[in-house]
């Protein structure tokens, strides 16, 4: 069944102020091999039920809204499923949700949101490089919007569209080779689909040394201005063993190995990069200046180990817990929700609404305030796709929309004393 979902957006000429009415925190995670026992991460340096408990912790008190992990057992969905019961919806917390299990090799990807303020939309994975080969690991994207229902009863509401990759890791020519086919195929698919309501984040353990890696680049310097990746902090470089790096470093927590990597934290491998628009706060989400955390990392630890001396950064039982848990920190940050706040001029001219989102093959809309009147909707290339009379009536009005092509239209309401309403409509 086909559905369609229902921007509004209010184009005029007027004041018009915006307040950050929510905000989101975002993080991700690489949590090593959690339920894959391999030789080397055994049963018994990487127990299962320990790092549920682990995670439970970091869960508790960083609260996040939305989690990204890499590294799961590509098992089914059972890893992440017992992740979800054992770690996040415990301690009193029961509206923690995931995503659908998809993998293509013996680890997977996982995102996780807070069911109270985002709702689960689609789901889709880039699997294949541009040459139609696979992929050593398959990058997932997940689309979530905000749950606000008198927005989402207006028409309204904000997107966000999450990629969560694992690229290839060690270094060498061939493995930063494979980085960059996993981005380049990234970016191609990001391109071919990207919607210009929506906001975008990629986060993950990239495995990149510098930032003039050719797997980097291309997140953050595609040809594509518009589609670009930024980094929330602006730390580009050479973060590999650079000490002027330390307080980026996310592996690794400890100096000696086995199933952890050893070589205390000396990389920034772990990343959340965002879109243009969460940095300009275009699109109804606003990185909070100053958010971005390597959650763990005082910076005075550079080449040492997580726990060594003294790290007040956070508080001990989590400092204990993030050491325990993986190799990696996490990454987080904050996003605030915005609202336009319509003036009094704004508020007294809208008095046409389109509602229903989602809906099933119909625009459904009705004025506030009866006007007779002339609507019209056009595609983005200006092509008229429905014109009708409307008499001043309050009664709902439905138009199937079954037949129109996935994209953006533009709704233009003229009224019969001269002013004329514009409304912008994205049907999916």
């Amino acid at each position: 069944m086909r559905k369609i979902v229902i921007l509004a957006l209010l184009i005029c000429t007027f004041a018009s102020a915006q307040t950050i009415t929510d905000t989101l925190t975002f993080m991700h995670y690489n949590v090593l091999n959690y339920r894959n026992i391999t030789s080397f991460c055994t049963v018994s340096n990487n127990s299962p039920a320990s790092k549920e408990g682990y995670m439970r912790t970091i869960v508790g008190y960083l609260l996040p809204d939305i989690i990204t992990v890499n590294e799961m057992a590509g098992d089914g969905g059972t890893a992440a499923n017992r992740l979800l019961t054992n770690s996040l919806n415990k301690d009193g917390r029961t509206y923690y949700k995931q995503c659908n299990y998809s993998a293509n090799s013996n680890l997977s990807n996982m995102l996780y949101y807070n069911k109270n303020k985002l709702v689960f939309h689609k789901q889709d994975k880039v699997d294949r490089a541009v040459n139609n080969t696979f992929l050593v690991r398959q990058i997932d994207a997940y689309t979530l919007y905000y749950l606000d229902q008198s927005e989402l009863d207006a028409g309204d509401t904000t997107f966000l569209t999450v990629y969560v990759a694992h690229l290839k890791a060690s270094s060498g020519s061939a493995n930063v080779a494979e980085r960059a086919e996993m981005t380049e195929a990234l970016m191609k698919y990001h391109e071919e689909n990207y919607n210009a309501d929506h906001n975008y984040i990629i986060s993950g353990d990239f495995n990149v040394y510098t930032s003039n890696e050719q797997g980097f680049k291309n997140l953050v310097a595609h040809s594509n201005t518009a589609i670009r990746f930024k980094d929330p902090i602006n730390k580009s470089g050479s973060w590999n063993n650079t000490s002027a790096y330390a307080s980026v470093h996310t592996q690794s927590t400890h100096v000696s190995g086995g199933c952890v990597a050893g070589g205390g934290l000396d990389d920034r491998f772990d990343f959340i990069l965002c879109g243009n628009e969460i940095l300009n706060n275009s699109r109804g989400l606003d990185y909070v200046t100053g958010s971005y955390t390597a959650v763990g990392n005082d910076g005075s630890h550079f080449n040492s180990t997580l726990i060594s001396g003294t790290n007040n950064s956070v508080p001990a039982n989590v400092l204990s817990a993030l050491y325990s848990m993986s190799d990696h920190l996490p990454i987080t940050l904050k996003m605030g929700i915005t609202r336009t706040t319509a003036s009094l001029s704004e508020k007294s001219i809208n008095n046409f609404l389109v509602v229903g989102n989602p809906v099933n093959n119909q625009l459904t809309w009705k004025m506030q305030l009866p006007q007779d009147g002339k609507l019209t909707v056009t595609d983005i290339q200006g092509k008229k796709v429905l014109e009708m009379n409307v008499s001043a009536t309050q009664n709902w009005i439905r138009n199937d929309v079954s037949h129109w092509s996935n994209g953006t239209y533009y709704i233009s309401f003229y009224a019969s004393n001269g002013g004329v309403l514009r409304r912008k409509i994205v049907k999916l």
